[in-house]
């Protein structure tokens, strides 16, 4: 026994159900099912009766819970302490360079932060704990709390150096949960238009160089870019306040 299967133990008693834990936690059900089976073997006790509408504890399950409550928050306490001040930040790329680097609203000396790509955020929040999570996509989790919707403004732009941007490419990201990739392909450019890049960090250099346009937050725009036309968009983003015990 150790704390994944914990963790996993506590997500199938809060919801419920072995199917939505699995997709909860982006596991099969096989393998959620083994966890519990590894542990119900183990304390030598059925922890939960099966039914057709999902599962229910059995007296012994309500014990172990209230164990795993204590545990994980006494776990969770640990490692806070380990830290000392420092709290947990899981932010994506572009995210972290507004709220961070921009904005400022985060900082360096008090705040570890933890800089993912916006498709790798959601496994990693099942796999370690943060006290804040902020990323362009919606997630359910029953140790997270959604506590703040926020837009971000955005338009096309290009380079300063840039004068006629009409037979310059488009750039995307490749990553597939970026929400500007999303928001430019809606737009139904001829696909020969578009060129998939690897990073945000490449999409700037190449935009700066004036090889390309792309869709952009406005806040990068400064002394290097400038907006195609007056049009401007914007995406959401979401923030979570991991909800201790």
């Amino acid at each position: 026994m150790d704390f994944k299967g914990l963790h996993i133990f506590k997500t199938i008693y809060d919801l419920k159900s072995l199917n939505k834990a699995a997709k909860a936690l982006s596991y099969t059900q096989s393998n959620i099912t083994a966890h519990l089976k590894k542990i119900e073997h183990e304390l030598r006790a059925t922890l939960f009766i099966r039914g057709f509408d999902g599962v229910r504890p059995t007296e012994k399950g309500e014990q172990f819970y209230q164990f795993t409550l204590q545990t994980l928050a006494q776990f969770s306490q640990l490692k806070q302490s380990f830290k000392g001040k420092h709290s947990t930040l899981l932010i994506s790329e572009l995210l972290f360079q507004f709220l961070v680097i921009e904005t400022k609203k985060y900082c360096l000396e008090s705040t570890e932060i933890i800089i993912k790509r916006t498709s790798d955020i959601s496994n990693a929040i099942h796999h370690h704990y943060y006290d804040e999570v902020i990323t362009f996509e919606k997630f359910k989790h029953p140790d997270y709390l959604l506590t703040k919707t926020e837009n971000l403004p955005i338009a096309f732009l290009q380079s300063q150096s840039v004068v006629v941007s009409d037979l310059l490419p488009i750039f995307i990201n490749n990553d597939e949960h970026c929400p500007l990739r999303a928001k430019t392909l809606a737009l139904n450019y001829p696909s020969e238009n578009l060129i998939t890049v690897d990073s945000l960090s490449q999409i700037l250099n190449l935009v700066e160089k004036g090889q390309g346009i792309a869709l952009l937050p406005i806040f990068l725009m400064k002394d290097k870019f400038k907006t195609i036309n007056n049009h401007c968009d914007f995406i959401k983003y979401y923030g979570y306040q991991h909800n201790r015990v």
